[in-house]
């Protein structure tokens, strides 16, 4: 019992997790809108797969799968840019906005650290007891059972 409330948890704070990338694509979609321009942002799906998540959807913990996969491969590409890539100073952005000029290389420690934790979601996401929450069979029931008898 108390590994199925630790993998629960643990599938509450990738929900999260979505919850948040979804919500700064928000942001960033309605400033733009007052800037008079549309921007679609993908990341604000992560407020549809935060929701699908809370309700053990299969299909959007598929998409949620595919949405990690797709941070994996660019993480991953942004960090051998970052690493072998030309030029050495890159331009930090924030919200649109230039925030400093500094080391392309600097740039990795982030990356690695959200390419980490992009795969603790893969991880959890694939995990057999995460799995099984989504098979409608064995999905938990908020419902009390009625007494057979």
């Amino acid at each position: 019992m108390r590994h199925t409330q630790r993998t629960q948890r643990a599938l509450g704070a990738v929900s999260y997790l979505f919850l948040f990338i979804g919500l700064i694509a928000l942001v960033e979609m309605i400033g733009h809108a007052f800037k008079g321009s549309f921007h679609f942002k993908l990341g604000i799906l992560g407020i549809g797969i935060f929701a699908g998540l809370r309700r053990y959807s299969r299909a959007w913990r598929t998409f949620a799968l595919l949405f990690t996969w797709y941070f994996i491969i660019t993480l991953s590409i942004a960090l051998v840019v970052c690493l072998y890539g030309q030029p050495p100073t890159t331009n930090l952005m924030l919200f649109d906005q230039r925030f400093s000029n500094m080391p392309a290389n600097w740039l990795a420690i982030p990356l690695v650290m959200v390419l980490l934790v992009t795969l603790w979601q893969y991880r959890i996401l694939t995990h057999p007891a995460i799995r099984r929450l989504f098979n409608p069979t064995s999905r938990p029931s908020n419902t009390p059972q009625p007494n057979a008898g």
